[in-house]
């Protein structure tokens, strides 16, 4: 007989303390809806527990996700986190859609701060060898991969004459008649950062201040 998934959140509950003293590291992904995203997240843990990393994977989800898929996460070693949806600001209710609040929702990982630190996965991320080492970079600071389309075949790409592909600045000069260099950002789908309430706070203040943009 499956377990009751109050009882079972429960448990993942005090897991979930007992993993933040032992370990104080946790890996973590983000799970919304009733769809096939699940199968990712398992093939996550399973790959997590192939290559024996000694840390769990944090399932952080809005309450759209259907208990029959909670439960098999469970099965597989996750801890599940059920998180409040965060919607759009007041001023940006035109992108009120549930793509934004998908993406909005995630910075409620900046709250897990039962962790001193965490790695962000996306759930169709494959892993092949243990990266528990990158826990161990400098304290203080988000460590990601720049997104960069170096390629000459995106120069005609209608997102590259908008100014949304980012270009290597030792690489690729940068068109006079584009404007102004797009600011630099990092791929969101992999970093190392340190949960801090603060930060989460800093975060949804500057959503309140920034453009919306297509792309966000």
């Amino acid at each position: 007989m499956a377990p009751d998934i109050t009882t079972t959140l429960a448990n993942n509950a005090n897991t979930l303390v007992k993993q933040g003293s032992i370990s104080s590291r946790a890996y973590v992904t983000f799970l919304a809806g009733d769809g096939d995203y699940w199968k990712g997240v398992v093939g996550l843990a399973k790959g997590l527990r192939k290559a024996e990393s000694k840390y769990p994977l944090v399932v952080a989800m809005l309450p759209d996700v259907p208990e029959e898929h909670r439960k098999i996460l469970v099965s597989q070693g996750c801890i599940v986190r059920e998180i409040e949806p965060v919607h759009p600001p007041e001023n940006q209710t035109q992108f009120a859609l549930a793509y934004y609040v998908i993406n909005y929702s995630k910075l409620r990982i900046w709250e897990f701060v039962e962790y001193s630190k965490m790695i962000y996965l996306d759930g169709d991320i494959q892993v092949f060898d243990n990266i528990d080492h990158l826990f161990d970079m400098p304290g203080g600071f988000i460590h990601a991969v720049m997104d960069c389309f170096c390629e000459k075949t995106w120069s005609k790409s209608p997102q590259y004459k908008i100014g949304y592909c980012q270009q290597c600045p030792d690489k690729v000069r940068w068109p006079a008649e584009m404007g102004p260099r797009p600011p630099l950002y990092f791929n969101a789908g992999m970093f190392v950062y340190e949960p801090k309430l603060s930060t989460y706070h800093d975060l949804l203040e500057t959503l309140k201040v920034t453009t919306p943009t297509l792309f966000r």
